[in-house]
């Protein structure tokens, strides 16, 4: 599993900070992980991709099943740290669309 660090934001929101490669292996847990953060920290959870250096389709998928968790508990789900190449995979597969992906500057300010 990449290394994740779990930690709340001044404004309440979890923040979880990922580290490594999104992929089959580490997928599952990490949906796990989301969970935990969101139940037990907060709803509102702020995914910071800043360290992650490959993601996959079940990465992708572990992204998505992260966005019904928040959208099931009446939370929020923001993407930041989003690499050029991640960044471009989400738009080649429309899911910029369903992601909430801001700068890593945008999201620490809003705090």
């Amino acid at each position: 599993m990449p290394p994740s660090k779990l930690s709340a934001l001044p404004d309440g929101r979890a923040l979880v900070t990922l580290v490594g490669e999104l992929d089959l292996a580490v997928a599952p847990d990490l949906v796990t992980e989301m969970e935990y953060a969101v139940d037990q920290v907060s709803p509102h959870l702020v995914l910071d991709l800043t360290g992650v250096d490959f993601i996959d389709s079940s990465g992708l998928t572990m992204l998505i099943r992260v966005r019904q968790i928040t959208d099931d508990r009446g939370g929020s789900l923001v993407l930041t740290g989003a690499g050029e190449a991640l960044e471009h995979l989400l738009t080649l597969t429309r899911l910029d669309e369903l992601f909430d992906v801001r700068p890593r500057s945008e999201v620490i300010g809003e705090a």
